[in-house]
């Protein structure tokens, strides 16, 4: 199965054709984790897809082919990566993981709703709107007191985050539904003129691409976490003021700078604009529109830098009504059927990892990817955009497991272990879950040392990193309990 996903995702991006297209070999099938949805296999051919752009961009660097290999099983842990961490030996903990502005909820009118404060502004701005307590007996009488759609709408006014559970079929027919649902699932639009940049020789498949990461939490991060892993040199550039997320910021900043500025001052708006004239990626997953008004649009950074590529990531899609809505992974669970397929109407349920976070991040790495051979090829800057609910509903197209499978045996400590790494780091010893495609001539690493954020200067290194010293296998795995904050 997932070969044939694989198969379906290539067409879908017009690459069907692309010569090291069968050079990839994908195994196994789900399930490797309680969800009725194929969560490794479709993780698998998202990782696929990248792989098979690495090996092609390998080929026209250097004339040479490559065998790519990846387990489904391996692929799965990958959607969980956040939960096999350890520093000093303990797991990571993820702060209060029994918040309880980041749970279900019933409405006045017998329906779920999904609440999603997790950072400071969101949770303040609900407790106002709800006129309730930190508690959660007081958050669930408030929302007792709510129909659900109403309640839905209320939020989205004032800018926050939370969704009604929907069945599949309510969302589709839904007009945010029926747009995303319109949309391709890696969009990937020419939106300006440049001359061709064809790859070099170089040491590494992407040896040499910059890629700006203004990305948080999982997705995007997971895109640049993943150009990192082959050569590409990725700055994440955050604000001082964005809450940490340490248990994400960790995983999701391997092989990764990391820079502070603050857009609103002048003199670090002008340092990234610096940057940008310096990189061959822009990577974006503020709000919509967000970064348009601080002068860093699409078009503003293609001005800048002839040849970007510019991604961006939301949750709701790029069309319709929802579009300018901010939302996370378990709103897309919500919103497009996930969480009633999961459990029942009466009784809905998270995924047990962040499939449509760690997905997407696969995706728009391969969207990139995809748009990095057609500058070389063709030239023009270019601007690929995904989305967290346009990935749930491709994950729910590939249909459902075998019932009678589920719960599977867990996956065993020693086949974990095969694809643990570990270093001593600026945040003291740690290890991780490590790269789990196998090249054959190019292997994956992540080059630069697991920094905090914040730990670099805003400027492009003009040498390639002396890797940093890793331990592979026998590490020991100290998976964290699951929990619902993110």
């Amino acid at each position: 199965m997932s070969q044939s996903i694989y198969r379906d995702l290539l067409a879908r991006l017009g690459l069907e054709h692309l010569p090291t297209a069968d050079d990839v070999e994908l195994s196994g099938s789900d399930p490797y984790v309680d969800s009725v949805f194929r969560i490794g296999e479709c993780a698998s051919a998202a990782l696929g897809v990248q792989a098979a752009l690495v090996a092609e961009i390998w080929r026209q660097r250097t004339g040479q082919r490559q065998r790519i290999q990846l387990e489904a099983a391996a692929a799965a842990l990958a959607t969980f990566s956040v939960n096999y961490q350890s520093q000093h030996g303990y797991a990571i903990p993820q702060p209060e993981p029994s918040y309880p502005l980041v749970q279900f909820y019933p409405t006045r009118d017998g329906r779920w709703f999904f609440l999603h404060g997790a950072y400071p502004l969101l949770r303040d701005g609900l407790l106002d709107l709800l006129g309730c307590s930190m508690e959660t007996a007081s958050i669930a009488n408030a929302v007792a007191g709510w129909n659900a759609f109403e309640l839905e709408e209320a939020i989205a006014a004032k800018g926050l985050c939370g969704a009604v559970a929907r069945s599949r079929e309510e969302w589709l027919t839904h007009p945010q539904g029926k747009a995303v649902a319109a949309t391709p699932l890696v969009e990937i639009i020419r939106i300006g003129d440049a001359p061709p940049e064809p790859f070099n020789p170089a040491p590494r498949p992407l040896s040499g691409l910059k890629v700006l990461d203004l990305t948080h939490v999982i997705a995007g991060p997971t895109c640049g976490k993943s150009l990192a892993e082959q050569g590409a040199t990725v700055m994440r550039v955050t604000t001082p003021t964005r809450p940490r997320l340490p248990p994400f910021d960790y995983d999701t900043g391997h092989g990764k700078l990391s820079a502070l500025l603050t857009l609103t001052n002048a003199a670090d708006k002008a340092t990234l604009q610096s940057l940008c004239r310096g990189a061959d990626v822009f990577a974006e997953s503020y709000r919509p529109g967000g970064l348009a008004k601080l002068g860093f649009s699409p078009e503003a950074v293609a001005e800048l830098r002839p040849g970007i590529v510019y991604l961006s990531v939301n949750c709701y899609g790029w069309a319709g009504p929802w579009q300018y809505r901010p939302g996370w992974e378990q709103l897309a669970q919500v919103a497009t059927g996930m969480t009633f397929a999961q459990g029942t109407p009466d009784c809905p349920a998270s995924q047990p990892t962040y499939p449509n976070d760690y997905s997407t991040g696969f995706l728009a790495a391969a969207g990139v990817l995809t748009a990095l051979l057609r500058r070389a090829q063709e030239g023009g800057s270019w601007m690929v955009r995904v989305s967290l609910c346009r990935t749930a509903m491709w994950i729910q197209d590939q249909g459902k497991v075998d019932s009678t499978k589920l719960p599977p045996p867990p996956v065993s400590p020693a086949y974990i272990a095969r694809y643990m790494q570990a270093h001593d780091s600026a945040l003291g010893p740690l290890a991780y879950l490590g790269p789990v495609l196998h090249y054959d001539k190019t292997p994956s690493f992540w080059a630069r040392e697991t920094v905090p954020l914040g730990a670099s200067l805003p400027v492009w290194p003009e040498t390639e990193p002396t890797p940093v010293s890793t331990r592979t296998g026998r590490v020991p795995v100290h998976p964290r309990e699951p929990d619902t904050l993110l």
